[in-house]
């Protein structure tokens, strides 16, 4: 016979919790379940029996029972960047307060890598996914994930009619963007803009474009390149512009590659603002961190998190039976690496 302390632990089960509480075992089944119809008072006799016992349902045995895994993939492309590390806090807070788990994967912008991953939650049977700037295109994701699956998109193509789009107003981020620079009195402005295939990337590019237009400035591609969003893809990218094309000022696709600037303009002894005005986008903290404080297209990060849990959820309860479309306002920040010098000095 084993020694009292090293015999295992009896798992707790949920008719030692039916019988703890004082009520049936399907009381407590239906507790743990989310049933609607339990009266507060039962529901916390019987929530106070689970934690008593330490009480741990059969997530597999409830997911049979009920069709749900209460689990949700969340896919992201670049978990350094800070601006996601906000969005997922956004849709954690959400979701783990009406009982979900989230399985959190990071592509790093590889297509291979973010379709093995949406194979595998696909696989695992989460309840619904949330998508934030996926590269693959629709016919691609729609072989991966069949249209019973709720999908909240951000930032990529719809894979099917069951997806509800949040679309940042990133042309409208880019035309503030340019237009306060063009009001600065700069008309030499480069754009170190998104990769290529990015939704967000092609509508901030076209933003800034037509600000140029609106202004009666010609386009220059040689002014427009795409970069890695990242602090080494805008230092790499400005360093080159700032050599080969002399802007005047940057309008760059997010405030990494903005700060990424900052330092290329540095080491070029290009003072910001007086003889160099950058624009970011995104707001994230490092934003108003900086010396001199970055100038940005404000996007509200947690909230938009926030909201596209709360979206899904409504897909999943039923409230909203439909996919829909949803737009995230913008506004911009003006702080002091715009300045207010022009061409002209």
């Amino acid at each position: 016979m084993l020694p009292r302390r090293n015999r295992p632990k009896k798992k707790v089960t949920l008719r030692d919790v039916a019988a703890h509480a004082g009520v049936s075992p399907k009381t407590v089944s239906n507790v743990v379940n989310n049933w609607p119809y339990i009266s507060d008072a039962t529901r916390q006799k019987v929530q106070r029996a689970i934690d008593e016992l330490g009480f741990r349902p059969d997530g597999l045995a409830s997911s049979l029972r009920t069709g749900r895994s209460k689990t949700i993939g969340v896919v992201i492309p670049d978990i350094t960047n800070p601006f996601f590390g906000q969005v997922v806090r956004g849709c954690e807070d959400v979701l783990y307060a009406a009982g979900y788990t989230i399985f959190l994967c990071n592509t790093s912008e590889d297509q291979q890598k973010e379709q093995g991953y949406l194979g595998m939650l696909v696989d695992r049977g989460v309840d619904g996914l949330l998508l934030f700037g996926a590269r693959s295109d629709a016919a691609t994701l729609s072989t991966i994930v069949h249209d019973a699956i709720p999908i909240v998109a951000e930032d990529c193509p719809a894979p099917h009619a069951n997806t509800t789009v949040i679309d940042i107003d990133n042309g409208t981020g880019a035309r503030l963007a340019t237009a306060h620079l063009i009001a600065l009195g700069h008309t030499r402005i480069g754009h170190l803009g998104g990769p290529l295939l990015r939704t967000a990337a092609e509508k901030r590019a076209e933003g800034y474009r037509q600000a140029l237009e609106q202004a009666g400035l010609a386009f220059d591609p040689a002014l427009a390149v795409p970069c890695t969003p990242s602090l080494r893809g805008g230092y790499g990218a400005a360093l080159h512009m700032l050599q080969e094309q002399q802007p005047t000022a940057l309008f760059c696709y997010n405030d990494l590659i903005a700060v990424g600037a900052m330092i290329a303009a540095r080491h070029l002894h290009r003072a910001i603002p007086s003889e160099l005005a950058i624009v970011g986008f995104d707001d994230i903290a490092l934003a108003s961190l900086v010396e001199p404080a970055l100038t940005t297209v404000r996007v509200r990060q947690y909230a938009m998190g926030r909201a596209a849990s709360e979206l899904l959820l409504a897909r999943l309860s039923g409230v909203e039976n439909e996919a829909s479309s949803h737009s995230v306002a913008v506004e911009l920040v003006v702080r002091a690496s715009s300045g207010a010098g022009g061409d002209g000095g």
